[in-house]
């Protein structure tokens, strides 16, 4: 207010002087200022940072490699938050930065909402195979009594059920690659050799490659689950509902064990089923476990003692211990069974 009186009282001294109307005083006073202080800096604008959908497909060490909604190619995103995402999640770049360099799209920002919603990755389905009628209690050794599965497995092969085999791409199969050409494969053996690092490393070449390679998922919280069941889910379940995509509406037909591309979907059931039970989660545990031995009743991965435990009420802690004390030497109620995901429940035979 003061400045105000001031600059009136500055125009009409002019006035006085000059004769001048009060608007040209004030115009030949608003210049003179200016002139003498000089023309004031507007206040810098800030751009609010591009916000948008991607897909994850690999994680590098420092970045992540995605490709955004509604865009054609991928992009390099560096970001400190790429430890928190893994391939197969749908995230939210706030992207702060963006440029080119020799060719490659890159930027840089923040990674918000990860989350499995694999419906937006734009994923075409891998097609299912086969569909011969396969009548299991014709082929196969039949479980019996006082085996708890019995029952079970008596009403899964109750009437012959149509069999598949899944895309070969899920077992780590490329179009164009030789016969003994599989990545997962050598993964696998990197990760039983203790080279953790090259494994994972291989893995996310994979999925950058494929993100349909549902074998790439299993190993991938196959090398979580000891230390962290709830980044191992994440994987598994993002295997499982990519595989899931081959399935039509209420599908009830069979997907063995003995058909190799199988295997990987079955594998990634197997792992969330088994962090369900680690977390705590028992009866979903159940049903995942009770849909393993529907599509593979035969049940070559030992989940019908998964399947016992959790129905009785056992807890993972429970029954860890119990194996522990098998394997020091002493008596076991129940039978020794894979509550692990190592290299043999996912080994690649």
């Amino acid at each position: 207010m003061t400045a105000h009186r001031d600059l009136k009282r500055i125009i009409r001294e002019r006035q006085s002087k000059t004769g001048e109307s009060y608007t040209a005083a004030r115009a030949h006073v608003m210049r003179e200022r200016a002139t003498l202080l000089g023309p004031v800096a507007p206040e810098p604008i800030e751009k609010e940072p591009l916000r948008a959908d991607a897909a994850v497909l690999k994680i590098n060490r420092q970045s992540a490699r995605v490709r955004v909604s509604g865009e054609s190619g991928e992009l390099t995103f560096r970001s400190r938050d790429v430890w928190d995402i893994v391939p197969g999640h749908l995230v939210t770049l706030v992207i702060e930065k963006r440029w080119t360099w020799k060719g490659d799209d890159y930027a840089s920002g923040r990674i918000e909402s990860p989350r499995v919603d694999i419906d937006k990755l734009g994923l075409s389905p891998l097609p299912l195979r086969g569909g011969e009628i396969v009548d299991l209690r014709a082929d196969s050794e039949p479980f019996r009594r006082p085996d708890p599965y019995a029952p079970l497995w008596r009403k899964l092969t109750a009437k012959p059920r149509a069999g598949f085999k899944m895309d070969p791409i899920a077992w780590g199969q490329f179009p164009g690659a030789g016969n003994e050409e599989n990545p997962t494969c050598e993964a696998s053996e990197r990760a039983g050799a203790g080279d953790y690092i090259g494994a994972r490393e291989l893995l996310m070449e994979v999925l950058g490659t494929d993100l349909r390679c549902l074998d790439a998922h299993a190993h991938l919280g196959n090398l979580e689950f000891d230390h962290s069941p709830k980044q191992a889910i994440v994987h598994y379940e993002i295997g499982m509902r990519i595989g899931e995509l081959s399935l039509p509406p209420d599908f009830d037909g069979l997907l063995r064990w003995g058909h190799i591309y199988n295997r990987p979907f079955l594998r990634c059931l197997h792992g969330y089923g088994l962090c369900l039970w680690r977390m705590g989660q028992l009866p979903q545990a159940k049903q995942v476990f009770e849909r393993i031995l529907a599509l593979n009743p035969n049940d070559n991965q030992g989940v019908r003692f998964c399947w016992d435990d959790v129905r009785s009420g056992r807890s993972w802690d429970e029954m860890q211990e119990r194996e522990a004390q098998h394997a020091r030497g002493c008596e076991m109620i129940w039978p020794v069974h894979a509550t692990t995901v190592d290299s043999q429940t996912l080994a690649y035979q």
